[in-house]
């Protein structure tokens, strides 16, 4: 549940999604340590969508072989694939983003949100 107010008015927003987040980082888990070895890790964030509408955003972290230019796309769409399969996100009702990168630039990065 979220307030917003605005001139003065303040109003009550109320989601259709519950979200059991121990149950989620579970099966997020359970994801990546199944797409290993082209998956490292995955970590994701609950946020509002440019929409104002909560979203998910995956962050997949690949390993360099599954980064190569001829198996990135197969491995990003297959990556998506068993996202929306095993975690039920379109029974979620929420949007949901995935970005990708590999361990060479995460690594030359150093972005903390992705480790």
């Amino acid at each position: 549940m979220r307030y917003l107010q605005s001139r003065g008015i303040c109003v009550m927003i109320i989601t259709r999604v519950v979200l059991n987040e121990a149950d989620l980082d579970r099966r997020v888990k359970a994801l990546a340590r199944k797409l290993a070895p082209d998956v490292v890790r995955i970590r994701y964030d609950i946020a509002l969508d440019s929409t104002d509408k909560e979203a998910i955003y995956f962050r997949v972290l690949l390993s360099d072989d599954a980064s190569r230019e001829e198996r990135l796309g197969e491995v990003a769409g297959g990556v998506r694939a068993e996202l929306s399969k095993k975690l039920r996100l379109d029974d979620l009702g929420l949007m949901w983003y995935a970005s990708f990168r590999s361990e060479s630039e995460q690594a030359m990065m150093k972005d903390p949100d992705w480790s």
